[in-house]
């Protein structure tokens, strides 16, 4: 059995476990909250894995609610390029720096709009697996976007890229959010 194939069997119930609960990371055909289908998630990709690839025996248990603040976050990052900056402001906890693009997309909106294909998580690696809070090793494909200014109509396209961080969770009250990215 191939490690690629080892690894989607061992995560699927991880993965349809986290997605039933936050509708998974939502893959966009522009960036109009109207057009999303939360239904696009699928288990290829996310990678949940560890840093020992070749031994699957040591794949921690993290629990599918550890991973949601993620799922959610990338969820919101989607929506907020269509002007939903709601769940944006409320994907993480308030002290989280990861909130501050919210408000850039705010200053934003007043004078041009954004059309694109969003954001897609491509890998999730555990990094630190505590009781309380995790450190997991993200990487996010953002798609090519274009900004059009409202008056004129002047376009700017800004470049795809592949953005590598470190998200941490931490349990609060029994929930797990996001609390920072590094």
């Amino acid at each position: 059995m191939s490690l690629r194939r080892a690894l989607l069997i061992l995560t699927l119930p991880l993965l349809l476990s986290a997605c039933a609960r936050a509708h998974g990371a939502m893959e966009i055909s522009g960036v109009n909250s109207d057009q999303v289908n939360s239904d696009q998630v699928n288990a290829d990709q996310i990678r949940v894995d560890q840093r020992q690839e070749n031994d699957l025996s040591l794949l921690p248990a993290v629990e599918p609610a550890a991973i949601e603040p993620i799922i959610n976050y990338v969820d919101s990052l989607n929506l907020a390029l269509g002007g939903d900056l709601s769940k944006l402001n409320q994907a993480a906890a308030a002290e989280c720096a990861c909130l501050d693009i919210s408000s850039r997309l705010a200053s934003l909106f007043t004078n041009a709009s954004l059309r694109g294909q969003g954001y897609k998580l491509v890998k999730v690696l555990i990094n630190s697996d505590g009781p309380d809070q995790k450190v997991f090793d993200v990487v996010i494909h953002r798609a090519a976007l274009t900004k059009i200014e409202k008056n004129g109509g002047q376009q700017q396209i800004w470049s795809g890229s592949e953005i590598s961080n470190q998200f941490v969770v931490a349990k609060r009250d029994g929930v797990w959010q996001l609390i920072q990215i590094r």
